[in-house]
């Protein structure tokens, strides 16, 4: 595990947009791959797993904004909180990471001299970064180890990996 944390602290995070077209192909794939609506753009964290580029979502809804709607809090097993301060900002949920075609990926560009939302949240990331990367990691294994006492959660709550990278293939193919 150490090479691992010592690579992924000489690599930069990579904060990225995917196009539509690819997002509604791997919705209809599963339900659980997040498609944006009124022209908002997808925004995630690009990361490696499986020898493939994965993309972790990033929202900026808030665990007390969630809970306002009505819903529950997010499982920390699932999710990275990206805090400024003390004050959760933003959310990564590893249980809706998805591969993508580095075709289908483009960087966002932030200036790291501009204080704005985006910004704030790469820092916070760059701060966590080999610990995000062990927790993709750590679901997308967990996700099929029937050994697991995460298991059963994980097959509910995450998205089907394996099935998504047969279709990032199919859409390779096809494209």
């Amino acid at each position: 595990m150490k090479l691992l944390q010592d690579d992924l602290k000489h690599t930069t995070p990579m904060i990225c947009e995917i196009s539509k077209e690819y997002l509604k192909y791997m919705h209809k794939a599963d339900w659980r791959v997040s498609v944006k609506y009124n022209n908002r753009k997808f925004v995630g964290l690009a990361i490696r797993i499986n020898n493939r580029i994965y993309v972790v979502p990033l929202t900026s809804q808030t665990t007390t904004e969630r809970i306002a709607r009505g819903k529950n809090k997010r499982s920390a097993l699932i999710t990275s909180f990206i805090e400024v301060g003390g004050k959760e900002i933003a959310n990564l949920l590893h249980n809706n990471m998805f591969p993508a075609p580095r075709n289908q990926i483009k960087r966002i560009q932030i200036d790291p001299l501009v204080d704005t939302y985006l910004a704030n949240e790469e820092r916070q990331i760059r701060k966590k970064w080999v610990e995000i990367n062990e927790k993709s990691v750590n679901v997308y294994c967990e996700r099929y180890n029937k050994e697991s006492r995460n298991y059963h959660f994980l097959e509910k709550t995450c998205c089907d990996f394996k099935k998504l990278e047969k279709e990032c293939d199919n859409w390779l193919n096809g494209h």
